[in-house]
């Protein structure tokens, strides 16, 4: 058993794992978003498709998808 605290010690544990997670999410979301907006670049995007993403963001209680628009509204501030 270790001295850390668990939070802690799964958080080193896991990092490098979930990061590799986190942009396998990132790029889906992003491609998604691309996509959906036609557009090839999220940095194209306009403020109101931007507020869209923002309120799909907020209307997740959590999960993958959440995640995933966080790590694009992210990118985009």
């Amino acid at each position: 058993m270790s001295d850390r605290k668990l939070d802690d010690f799964l958080a080193d544990r896991t990092a490098s794992a979930m990061k590799r997670i986190e942009e396998k999410i990132y790029k889906e979301v992003r491609e998604g978003v691309c996509e959906y907006f036609g557009t090839d670049s999220i940095w194209k995007l306009k403020e109101d498709q931007i507020k869209q993403i923002n309120e799909a963001q907020e209307a997740r209680d959590k999960g993958f998808l959440k995640l995933g628009y966080n790590l694009v509204l992210k990118q985009l501030r």
